[in-house]
């Protein structure tokens, strides 16, 4: 990881070559999302004990892929009825609609790299009219009756942990990209922040940053990371 710090950044021209390309890799739940949509969700929607999985997957026995598995087993909801309370319950950071208009003015991409499910993003990004918004997640098939069935497209095979490999899409990443910068919160999260250029972290992902030694800016909200784009573009790093 290359260690940036606020008071680091590239100035001049290495600043501006920088900002030709760069790209924001972003977390879904409980960073663009307020709620956790995931265990919302499961929560509401399942008919075993999901506590036993989520604690093996909190204490490091499982990677989320595997508890993934165990719990579509007990998943249940008719595609009709989950995107309903999906909608109910859809709420977002009230200011990344307007982090994303101003990447959007100044050519910085934005992509969603989630270790959640594809529906409920979609259908909050539906929600908000920001559905333009490419991302990366866990995907869901609603099969016949009330069953669900969820696969992991973007896994990585060797290590087999996380069902989005958030690491790997960053590298992935690199050879379109001058500069990534990561924005999380959480458990999947810690790979990818120690592979970004820059990152922005808040809750666990903070804690494990600062403990770890990797290089990060805490923030509260999307406005925060709007200020320090607006800083870099005025020249002021």
């Amino acid at each position: 990881m290359n260690p940036w710090t606020l008071e680091s950044l590239p100035t001049g021209k290495q600043a501006r070559t920088l900002l030709m390309k760069k790209l924001i890799l972003c977390d879904f739940d409980g960073t663009i999302s307020l709620r956790d949509m995931g265990y919302v969700l499961i929560n509401q929607f399942t008919s075993g004990n999901w506590e036993t999985i989520d604690q093996d997957f909190r204490e490091g026995k499982i990677g989320s892929k595997e508890a993934y598995s165990q719990i579509a087993k007990i998943l249940t909801g008719d595609e009709t009825t989950v995107l309903h309370f999906v909608k109910e319950h859809s709420d977002i950071d009230p200011s990344f609609p307007i982090f994303h208009q101003y990447c959007r003015e100044k050519g910085v991409d934005i992509k969603i790299v989630s270790d959640g499910l594809d529906f409920y993003i979609r259908k909050i990004l539906e929600i908000h009219h920001l559905s333009e918004i490419p991302y990366y997640a866990n995907c869901t098939h609603f099969l016949d009756g009330k069953r669900m069935e969820i696969s992991f497209p973007h896994s990585e095979e060797e290590c087999g942990l996380c069902g989005t490999c958030k690491k790997k899409l960053i590298q992935i990443h690199r050879k379109e990209y001058d500069s990534i910068i990561f924005v999380g919160n959480g458990l999947s999260d810690r790979c990818a922040a120690q592979e970004a250029d820059f990152v922005f972290a808040k809750d666990s992902l903070y804690t494990y940053c600062t403990e770890q030694g990797v290089t990060c800016h805490f923030f509260k909200d999307f406005l925060e990371i709007l200020g320090y784009l607006q800083k870099q573009f005025r020249g002021d790093y």
